[in-house]
């Protein structure tokens, strides 16, 4: 009784409120009508989700079995370990990868897991593009023959991984010596990096048919997060840099080279295009011309009098397709090379800068611009210009609203960049909300580090140079690890905050919780019943953040006091 007593004790109080309240949530959620379906919509839970939801977890714990076995292996091949240590570490990882070798094997052969893993092959493709994707029943599965070519690569892949794993545990039975040295860390430490692949595979990228919406969520969270601190890190270290005139300089010259290769590109030798045929009909545009061009013929700003109406305009594949549609009398005008407009009559002629000249003119241009201009203001305040472009992204960044961030990346800058590749770099959607989010708070993870580093005494750093630490050790074993003790609870909150504000992704047809509640609300006329889902779902998701992190940060701060003492 007393411990229980002090469990309740040292829980959030908020915990214990939802505790008290949640049978009567559940009571509510059971006996009304609509309530279920829609928190079966938000949550993105699909049909046969009990038997996704056990080879999820099937797969999930042999994944961590095997990096935990991993980990003991690397514990074990410390030079300065104890010989009983590290023959138990050695132990644990025989037992770890004995059990994933048979756990592999059970799921190379069992009948259970064949659902999850085709859900898998699903989604890991694109539906609109891949042929052997066919809609049965609302549900995307495996066109007929390729469910059977699939299960049968992944089953021996599976096997493949249970051979390995046996290897792994043979490898636990060596003498000692035989993981000492450089060669068996760089060993271990690959071993350690495939487990975790895998298990990271299983957790954040599979696909999870028990609760999609949740687990996409949860991904945009996770993912995000990640984003952020690296950007966050990274213009925190970008703010400590000392001044330095020989970089003020490099930037400068940098700059005037760069600016001089635009100008160079841009008087490179253009190309002609001309607009034969008459307007009376459609005007046919072949793929790859450029934006400007294209305008200009569709609004009709070549004539002395620009029309009230847009001219029709068809996209063509090629130049070809287009002389062909203009003898059929298909369109009557085209926009074509001087070469093959033949004796058409000549409508309008224009030369233009070839796109892919165009594009690298103008990044060579502001990339140029941009050095020169962080040099020149480096050199006035005396300051690094990457610090002057640190501190200028952090307080731009800040003041822009993170729905703004999102439709930026999402849209335009993401559609500039698809056209500069040509089409080559088309992101998902999910990756361009996740992007946003990590760009968008990556502003505020800046100033948690930065507040941190400022933190550390200076007599700790001092005393580490004058060891003969270099530069990144400092970073490494004093600042990074005392800095991020100090400012774990402001992370955590940045956690919470970025958690919620994965639901603006959903502006980018990102079907999430908020998107499935939006999607349920419109097929139902629903208000009440998806909208109090939606937001019980992400109170009781910041309800476990919170507490986690609480329990984190008194795990760091208790070794770090005992650290200190």
């Amino acid at each position: 009784m007393t411990s229980v007593y002090l469990w309740l004790r040292n829980m959030r109080a908020s915990n214990l409120v939802f505790m008290a309240i949640s049978p009567f949530i559940i009571y509510a959620l059971l006996t009304a009508r609509n309530y279920g379906a829609a928190l079966r919509a938000v949550l993105g839970i699909e049909d046969n989700a009990p038997q996704l939801l056990g080879s999820f977890t099937l797969f999930a714990v042999t994944a961590g079995i095997g990096f935990w076995g991993a980990l003991q292996l690397m514990k074990s091949s410390g030079i300065d370990q104890d010989i009983d240590f590290a023959r138990k570490c050695r132990q644990r990882g025989l037992i770890a990868f004995a059990l994933q070798a048979f756990a592999l094997l059970y799921l190379a052969n069992s009948a259970y897991v064949q659902p999850y893993l085709i859900s898998l092959v699903v989604n890991s493709f694109d539906p609109r593009t891949t042929e052997w994707i066919v809609i049965v029943d609302q549900s995307f599965t495996l066109s007929e023959g390729y469910d059977v070519y699939f299960l049968s690569k992944i089953s021996q892949a599976l096997t493949y991984g249970a051979a390995f794993s046996a290897l792994c545990a043979a490898l636990a039975l060596t003498p000692l010596r035989v993981l000492h040295g450089g060669r068996g860390f760089v060993f271990l430490s690959l071993l350690i990096l495939a487990q975790f692949a895998f298990f990271f595979y299983i957790i954040m990228l599979g696909y999870a048919g028990f609760a999609v919406g949740l687990m996409v969520t949860l991904r945009a969270a996770v993912f995000a997060y990640l984003g952020a601190s690296i950007l966050g890190l990274l213009w925190a270290y970008l703010g400590k840099l000392a001044p330095s005139e020989m970089m003020i300089k490099a930037f400068i010259v940098t700059g005037v080279l760069m600016i001089g290769t635009g100008v160079y590109l841009a008087n490179k030798p253009h190309e002609r295009a001309v607009l034969v045929g008459s307007l009376e009909g459609p005007i046919g545009i072949v793929a790859g011309t450029p934006s400007s061009l294209i305008d200009t013929v569709r609004y009709g700003e070549f004539l002395e009098i620009v029309p009230d109406q847009p001219f029709k305009v068809r996209s063509l594949q090629d130049n070809n397709t287009a002389t062909q549609l203009l003898k059929s009398g298909r369109i009557t005008a085209a926009v074509l090379p001087p070469e093959l407009a033949g004796d058409l009559p000549l409508i309008w002629e224009k030369t233009y800068l070839p796109p892919a000249d165009k594009t690298a003119a103008t990044i060579a241009f502001v990339g140029g611009v941009l050095f020169v201009l962080l040099g020149v203001v480096g050199a006035i305040t005396t300051t690094h210009p990457l610090v002057v472009f640190a501190n200028f992204f952090v307080d731009t960044i800040r003041g822009i609203p993170m729905l703004v961030i999102i439709l930026y990346v999402g849209l335009p800058l993401a559609g500039a960049l698809k056209s500069a590749s040509n089409g080559y770099l088309d992101l998902q959607m999910m990756t361009r909300g996740i992007i946003a989010i990590a760009i968008g708070y990556s502003a505020y993870m800046a100033e948690i580090f930065r507040a941190g580093i400022e933190a550390i005494p200076k007599g700790q750093i001092e005393a580490a140079r004058t060891m003969g630490l270099r530069e990144w050790h400092v970073a490494r074993f004093i600042v990074v690890p005392q800095a991020i003790a100090i400012v774990l609870p402001a992370l955590g909150n940045e956690f919470i905050a970025m958690l919620k504000d994965t639901s603006l992704v959903s502006i980018l047809s990102v079907r999430d919780l908020t998107q499935r509640m939006r999607e349920f609300q419109a097929q139902s006329f629903l208000a009440f019943e998806p909208f109090n889902s939606a937001a019980l779902v992400y109170v009781l998701l910041t309800l476990i953040a919170a507490s986690g992190i609480k329990a984190l940060d008194r795990v760091v701060n208790k070794s770090r006091g005992h650290a200190e003492d």
